[in-house]
């Protein structure tokens, strides 16, 4: 009788190792395939037809990191609206978004993860929620880029109200990247004048951490004169990370838009936000450096092109971080 106990308990036994030994195999196949899938990506933001900005390095740069990328532009111009081109054009693309939408709504067509950036209205601001809702993954990762202003000043064209809407719109997103002019307007601070030490900013990232709970990244914080990079706090941990890497004189356009797209990229790929924020800054560090040794003009933006290699390289180094 206890032979028959014994033998009918080591069946039992044996019974639940198999069980746990398939299960441990197909959770590794899910691993696997899930390293496989390419995320998909949608960028929301303009198109700066002439030069090195916004949808123009977010694409190749998402792209070379292994993502899917989808595009929905909001406006198009014939260069960016910084110092040296009064005269661009602008057209408005918020008509010809919701055909689009609808298009894709047909196809059933969902995104894993969407970057937002430069909105041009009020209007696009606030359809961005729906957006979100409507065409994303359960696990599908926001990054949201607030571009409304810089050296303490809002760009042309924004008001109070497209800071309040920029507001309302942080609610939705995972992960928020703005710029220290645009973390003071969303938090309704005194622009600090620089240089933009941890001293000065660390009240700001708190202030927005408190507002949004989400993480942040903060660029164009100054560690000393000689420093520059970029601040982050994650929503789980609220100390304060910095990276930092050479300051380059002179004003580079376009800065903000590779750095996102870099840290998304990374972050798709589900790299740690510490991992996205270094390779980020370096990132940015070797192209402004290499724009000055080139002696390109950087009107047009920086020549990022070069060094996209180093952020292919960078993606596949085993981190333990």
């Amino acid at each position: 009788m206890i032979f028959f106990k014994f033998k009918k308990e080591l069946e039992k036994n044996r019974f639940y190792h198999a069980n746990y030994a398939r299960l441990d195999v197909i959770k590794k196949q899910v691993e696997e395939e899930k390293k496989m899938k390419q995320p998909r990506i949608l960028v929301i933001q303009d198109i700066s037809a002439s030069c090195r900005i916004s949808m123009n390095v977010a694409v190749p740069i998402l792209s070379c990191l292994e993502n899917w990328v989808s595009i929905l532009p909001t406006a198009l111009l014939s260069t960016h609206t910084g110092k040296g081109f009064e005269e661009y054009t602008f057209l408005d693309l918020s008509t010809e978004i919701p055909a689009i939408l609808n298009h894709w709504r047909s196809l059933g067509i969902k995104f894993d993860g969407i970057v937002i950036g430069y909105l041009g209205s009020v209007e696009q601001i606030k359809l961005m929620e729906s957006i979100i809702t409507q065409f994303t993954t359960e696990e599908a990762l926001i990054v949201l880029d607030p571009v409304m202003g810089d050296h303490g000043k809002l760009y042309p064209g924004y008001t109070s109200e497209h800071v309040e809407a920029m507001r309302e719109l942080c609610q939705f997103a995972d992960v928020l990247i703005p710029n220290v002019t645009e973390a003071c307007l969303l938090t309704e601070t005194s622009y600090p004048e620089k240089p933009h030490t941890k001293e000065k900013v660390e009240p700001i990232i708190r202030k927005l951490t408190n507002k949004n709970k989400k993480s942040i990244v903060l660029s164009g914080v100054s560690g000393n004169e000689k420093q520059v990079g970029a601040a982050f706090v994650t929503k789980e941990i609220s100390i304060v990370h910095y990276t930092f890497s050479e300051v380059y004189p002179g004003h580079f356009d376009g800065v903000g838009d590779l750095f996102t797209s870099v840290v998304a990229g990374f972050l798709f790929q589900e790299h740690s936000l510490k991992r996205a924020n270094e390779v980020a800054v370096n990132y940015i560090s070797r192209v402004v450096k290499r724009t000055i040794e080139e002696q390109i003009d950087p009107l047009y933006g920086i020549a990022f092109e070069k060094d996209l290699m180093y952020l292919m390289k960078e993606l596949k180094k085993e981190t333990s971080y």
